[in-house]
């Protein structure tokens, strides 16, 4: 009986964590489709050494218009079939998009997938 348990808890593990992937690569296509425009700088980057886990950019940029910076964590969840692209470095000015509304919410436009679940 514990077997089954474990079983159960890793295929529902499995299938909310895909869940999860596909949602935030929607709304990265969204903000990609629908956001302004900003340079950024990269600030850093984290290769989790977790299997299955997917490196982090984070970066700065500046709004039109705002004083001080807007500072924000890209997850770069390309598949491994896609044409790997390489990570910016760290320093390198990178294009953004932000949604207006919600500003924190970016993406660096190159590292989204052009492909849709």
């Amino acid at each position: 009986m514990p077997i089954i348990a474990f079983l159960s808890g890793a295929m529902v593990t499995a299938i909310l964590s895909s869940l999860s992937v596909s949602r935030a690569s929607r709304q990265q296509q969204e903000i990609l489709k629908r956001g302004q425009v900003a340079h950024g700088r990269v600030l850093r980057i984290w290769r989790p050494k977790l299997f299955g886990a997917f490196p982090r950019i984070y970066f700065e940029f500046s709004l039109p218009g705002i004083d001080g910076t807007v500072r924000g964590c890209h997850i770069d969840r390309r598949s491994a079939a896609e044409p790997i692209a390489s990570l910016p470095a760290v320093g390198t000015t990178v294009a953004v998009r932000y949604l207006p509304e919600k500003p924190r919410q970016a993406v660096i436009a190159r590292l989204v997938s052009r492909f849709t679940d």
